[in-house]
């Protein structure tokens, strides 16, 4: 009973939202490495690194629930960002996918050149695909990125929804993917405003967080290389370039800059295996094959199956 007590505490100060019914609430507790000492923010910044939409909601919901809150808020994609302007916020979150059980890589890069912003609040908050595996150790990750920029750690969120992971359906596995074809549903979106307003009330008391991992299988399957694994089983990666219709999306969306659109080719070296090229492409002219299977994209999945994902009502214009 007493562990329980205490889990439970932990549950609280931690301003953790989980959007996953059934799954275990983790948290930070106790101080963080740096004290909250901006506990009135008044400007904030909501960042993203968002490839199908999914992470990119959740930010706007928390850009949204902190406007209506009183705050002049600022949001966008990360390689949208001026990061010489980050001193001006007192609060920034950050969201991303969990991607291989980590932060993705481009966004660790990212994060490690970013400007020392000494007393801002900082939040993180993940996105998972299904079950999801490793999101709570990732979260922690993120959060600490952002501490050793200065930022003092005001808590965390774990947001489920459909996996968009290209190779899962295009080897056969549709099933595991459409278990959750209903997320993100009101249900995240709802979670994802409490969490919002949450954090304000955790900063207005000072309550920095410590970042503790979640030492569980899925956080120790994160030592192993599965990006590089993932990356063995990927052939033929290319652009058919009599398919292409030049609208830029894969170059956009990609993180390490690995397409040339000229030559229809792609930097296998550089690519991260994010899946980003594949799943926008709006005609399908970016290939690639897993596992000796042709791959699709995320947005033709939502077509064969005939999901439409609904959108937060305050992102409806």
């Amino acid at each position: 009973m007493e562990n329980r007590r205490k889990f439970l505490k932990k549950c609280v100060a931690g301003c953790v939202v989980m959007a996953m019914p059934g799954l275990p609430v983790y948290a930070c507790a106790g101080r963080g490495q740096n004290p909250i000492v901006k506990t009135n923010p008044k400007q904030a910044l909501v960042v993203w690194y968002s490839q199908t939409g999914h992470t990119g909601r959740i930010g706007g919901i928390i850009r949204h629930t902190w406007s209506r809150a009183g705050l002049m808020v600022d949001g966008a994609d990360y390689r949208d960002i001026d990061t010489n302007s980050l001193a001006q916020y007192d609060l920034i979150a950050v969201g991303s996918p969990v991607q291989y059980m980590n932060v993705p890589r481009n966004l660790q890069d990212w994060i490690k050149k970013l400007p020392r912003i000494d007393g801002t609040s900082v939040v993180s908050y993940m996105t998972f695909g299904g079950d999801g595996n490793g999101q709570h150790s990732t979260a922690c990750e993120l959060l600490d990125l952002m501490t050793q920029a200065g930022g003092a750690a005001a808590g965390f969120g774990l947001f489920g929804n459909m996996s968009t992971f290209a190779p899962t359906w295009s080897v056969g596995n549709e099933e595991r993917i459409l278990r959750f074809k209903d997320r993100p549903n009101e249900n995240t979106y709802r979670q994802a405003r409490a969490f919002a307003v949450d954090i304000l009330k955790n900063v207005s008391t000072g309550g920095a967080v410590k970042i503790e991992r979640d030492f569980s299988l899925g956080s120790m399957m994160a030592v192993v290389p599965q990006l590089g694994f993932t990356k063995l089983l990927i052939t033929n990666h290319h652009i058919e370039t009599g398919q292409c219709i030049r609208c830029g999306t894969c170059l956009r969306k990609c993180p390490a800059g690995a397409i040339h659109l000229q030559t229809g080719t792609v930097d296998s070296k550089r690519c991260l295996a994010c899946m980003g090229c594949i799943n926008n492409c709006p005609v399908q002219a970016m290939k690639m094959n897993f596992m000796g299977k042709q791959v699709y994209g995320f947005k033709e999945f939502l077509k064969r199956h005939q999901i439409e994902i609904k959108e937060p009502a305050e992102l409806i214009s």
